[in-house]
């Protein structure tokens, strides 16, 4: 037998399960050239920029961006394990890394797209102003394989200086996906995109050290990126309503706490 007290709190148990809203942004930051609102030093030489989006032009960027490789000091000491801060930048295609290795160190030659030849790992280091999931990777152009890896910082890892093998350490989360191509790649389904939310994020060409990919190693990654796809969850509801998902009580829920009444009152007035 039901007791009324327990009743009214079953119910009102699953209304507030099945009236519970759920707030969420889904942003797509597009990388091509003209595509956004970027603060963007293209001088020769400009190691160690930074890109900024400030899409609502309030003088706070919602998203920088740096590009990084271990190539040390550069081409004028040789190859070296340790990571350093090149030069970020855009062309109709996406994003661009030119590494300290770069033809001898100016911004000119072949190696300004994201890739890991020569041992030289490229990656690109996104910090949103809040903490977000990446859902989605978009590569516009590539060459050979398209390998890539990501990893996921919820405090500023320390980058110049480590190996990746370090910097993967200060990570909440790893992983590499093979042959994106240049179509878009949902990593919805994923652990990435489902579950991890951070403010720092890492995303460059392969490297088993952020995790095996089930690629074949021997083939060089080169690509450069579009676009990617964050989701957000919101506190509160969002200014624009298209971005709100709202979970309404479920027909399901509304007849059985309506059966549940009637037996409650059956057995009352029995």
């Amino acid at each position: 037998m039901f007791k009324r007290n327990n009743f009214i709190i079953w119910v009102l148990l699953a209304f507030s399960v099945t009236t519970s809203k759920s707030y969420a942004e889904i942003t797509t930051w597009e990388f091509r050239q003209g595509a956004a609102n970027y603060d963007v030093d293209n001088s020769a030489n400009a190691f160690g920029n930074l890109l900024s989006i400030d899409s609502d032009n309030d003088g706070t960027p919602e998203l920088t961006i740096e590009a990084w490789a271990n190539t040390g000091c550069g081409w004028s000491c040789g190859n070296d394990d340790h990571v350093a801060q090149g030069f970020a930048s855009t062309n109709d295609w996406g994003l661009l890394n030119y590494n300290l290795d770069s033809s001898s160190g100016s911004l000119k030659g072949e190696n300004h797209v994201i890739d890991n030849a020569g041992g030289d790992v490229d990656m690109m280091f996104f910090s949103f102003s809040e903490s977000t999931a990446l859902s989605g990777i978009d590569i516009g152009w590539f060459s050979g394989d398209s390998d890539v890896s990501i990893a996921a910082f919820s405090t500023l890892p320390t980058l110049n200086g480590n190996t990746w093998n370090t910097i993967v350490g200060q990570s909440i989360f790893k992983a590499s996906f093979s042959n994106l191509g240049n179509a878009p790649y949902s990593l919805t389904n994923e652990v990435a995109g489902a579950v991890v939310e951070a403010k720092y994020w890492l995303i460059g060409a392969y490297s088993s050290i952020f995790g095996d990919s089930g690629a074949n190693d021997s083939n060089s990654d080169s690509f450069k990126l579009a676009s990617i796809t964050t989701t957000q969850t919101l506190k509160t509801p969002p200014k624009d309503p298209d971005l709100v998902e709202v979970a309404e009580p479920s027909t399901i829920a509304i007849f059985a706490s309506f059966g549940l009444f009637l037996m409650w009152r059956r057995k009352k007035t029995a």
